[in-house]
């Protein structure tokens, strides 16, 4: 019965969205985004008045800009140059300060995504493949697919991602981690593959620093949880884990240079092109900044239809996905959501950025969750006055949490008096398997009994945020930390180009590995693929560690990765321009296997709730 109670907030929330219709009459869903987004408005430019706004601003930055210049250098080897660092720095400054001021949930950010740029490639190669040049061949797809964005946005089509369940979410989350993961890892190994072009002292300077960079970051990002210091200068600490960890890379970075000299670590630096902000990758003269629209065939427009309609399942999925785990319930927010104000600002967006042949963007995952979560407020360092309503909340779970442990004990000391009276001493029965009924105490040794007493108290812990400092209890929700953070990317690029040039590559590669890391934290889907070799002693206290029997959790991890590996392999294979379409039957994939019957509906929601 308590277990019934926990949850009851959640349990509405996963209601609500089982009841959304799959879509709506036409606008109807944006001019209620309208209407629950606008009263906001004023208070998301005034709310950014906070310290951990300016901590976000500077972490963001030097990972916005890393994203743009990992993913701008890969498309521009895949693309010949036609698109490539400079228009996807440029991109990410001008569209990332659009979008939030147009979007429903500015606390994700603009940017390149590893989905996004395969499926560029992808289409480059089909271009090839078809005789059509490849920016008219995009810009039409860009056309197409803004279409179908704005008809997302009419008929509030992303009400279908509110019904995917964490089987698609933290699936599509764990491979954009791993695109960020192999693309870092990538870098440093062929730092020593590579030995026709890159010697072997700048090889191994280039990994001392990119490991300094990542494991900076991790020890102080996990500084949050330690003992020294008190609460507050531990989050403040962890908040700056990135920027302290590029500075140590840049400080090693350099001392090296200067100790052994330039010659020996002449070291991979970021490629800032030398004509100006207005100069393309090529050149004006060779790639203009507009596409000519007029350059392609009747049979090429077509084509690009095609091409629209994939890039939009795998824009739907990586958008919509984003917007999803960061409007967790986990992260606290109260301003509400705005999926088709998304849509349509991600429209307009895309239209630009086709007409310009530059990478389309969406919410990227890492970045956004990053930014999310650098703004959420740990324990008491609010310091806000709870609300009424929250007090009454909070008072009612604790009481829930209170009566669940009385009853536990007061059974107990029922089936004592008992055993008492009937036999007066009785041999200790062996202990059995835990069911966690409390009708079942009887049974239970006494090591049990403490065991459910202490997973009571431990969720009472967790509800409540205690001491430890360490529970989400609220977000600073606003517009202008993801305005400043592209803000800074285009002052860059206008006034400190120099600086740039000095920034070695291995400090951003090994920012991007900590990106990709780091967004593994909370994930399910990644806490069970190392279920198989952990201490059973030390499950982590998650439902899905009480789905008995244990092989039932094994299987359903090893569809997902199976299906992990058949997506990355299929976007590196001369196919892989449908690999859209497998994005796209996860969802329909997680609903047969529920009615396949080896899993019990209780096991399923045990397995695969919603956020």
């Amino acid at each position: 019965e308590d277990d019934d109670h926990e949850d009851d907030d959640h349990e509405d929330d996963d209601h609500e969205d089982e009841n959304i219709p799959l879509f709506r009459p036409f606008g109807k869903g944006l001019i209620e985004d309208l209407k629950t987004k606008l009263p906001w408005y004023c208070s998301d430019f005034t709310d950014a008045f906070e310290v951990k706004a300016v901590i976000t601003v500077l972490y963001l930055f030097w990972g916005a800009l890393a994203n743009a210049v990992a993913f701008g250098a890969l498309l521009g080897e895949n693309t010949e140059g036609y698109m490539g660092a400079t228009e996807t720095l440029l991109a990410t400054a001008v569209l990332g300060m659009l979008y939030p001021l147009l979007c429903g949930q500015p606390l994700t950010i603009m940017g390149a995504t590893g989905p996004i740029a395969a499926y560029i490639i992808a289409l480059r190669s089909l271009g090839n493949a078809m005789g059509v040049k490849f920016l008219p061949l995009y810009a039409w797809s860009g056309v197409f697919l803004s279409g179908f964005l704005f008809l997302s946005a009419m008929f509030s089509l992303s009400n279908a991602i509110r019904k995917v369940t964490r089987f698609t979410e933290e699936l599509f989350s764990v491979l954009v981690s791993v695109i960020f993961i192999f693309q870092a890892l990538n870098y440093f190994v062929t730092l020593f593959t590579n030995t026709g072009e890159v010697l072997h002292g700048e090889a191994k300077a280039g990994l001392m620093v990119g490991l300094l960079t990542f494991f900076t970051a991790i020890s102080i990002r996990g500084s949050r949880n330690g003992s020294l210091f008190n609460q507050w200068v531990r989050n403040r600490m962890a908040d700056f884990a990135p920027v302290i960890a590029i500075g140590m890379g840049l400080a090693l970075a350099w001392a090296l240079i200067g100790h052994y000299g330039i010659e020996k670590v002449d070291m991979d630096f970021l490629a800032i092109s030398e004509d100006g902000i207005a100069a393309t990758t090529l050149g004006t003269d060779v790639r203009p900044w507009f596409v000519d629209l007029g350059d392609i065939s009747g049979a090429g427009i077509g084509l690009s239809f095609v091409g629209g309609l994939f890039g939009f399942i795998v824009m739907y999925f990586d958008q919509n996905i984003t917007v999803r785990l960061v409007n967790a319930r986990d992260h606290k927010l109260k301003k509400g959501y705005g999926y088709d104000m998304d849509m349509m600002a991600l429209a307009i967006c895309t239209l630009l950025l086709s007409l310009v042949g530059c990478p389309w963007m969406v919410s990227a995952t890492v970045p956004s969750l990053n930014h999310c979560r650098s703004l959420c407020f740990f324990g008491n360092e609010a310091g806000e006055a709870t609300s009424e309503d929250d007090k009454t909340k909070l008072e009612n779970k604790s009481f829930r949490a209170l009566q669940g442990i009385r009853k536990l004990m007061e059974e107990r000391d029922t089936d004592f008096l008992m055993e008492e009276g009937d036999a007066g001493v009785r041999a200790q029965s062996p202990p059995r398997s835990f069911s966690g009924s409390p009708s079942n105490l009887r049974d239970k040794s006494h090591t049990d009994l403490v065991r459910q007493v202490a997973h009571e108290a431990s969720k009472a812990l967790e509800m409540m945020s205690l001491p430890t400092g360490t529970g989400i209890t609220c977000c600073l929700e606003q517009r202008v930390t993801p305005f400043m953070v592209h803000l800074l990317i285009l002052l860059s690029l206008l006034f400190l180009r120099t600086a740039l040039a000095g920034i070695p590559m291995a400090v951003l590669r090994g920012l991007f590995l900590y990106n990709g890391w780091s967004n593994l934290a909370g994930n399910e889907f990644w806490e069970r693929i190392w279920l198989v070799i952990t201490d059973p002693t030390k499950y982590p206290s998650k439902s899905f560690a009480k789905v008995t029997p244990l092989w039932k959790v094994h299987v359903w991890t090893l569809i997902q990765v199976v299906l992990l590996v058949l997506i990355n392999v299929l976007m590196q294979s001369p196919a892989g321009f449908v690999f859209p379409i497998v994005i796209g039957l996860l969802h329909p994939l997680r609903l047969w296997l529920a009615r396949t019957g080896l899993w019990s509906p209780e096991e399923i929601a045990m397995l695969d709730s919603h956020f």
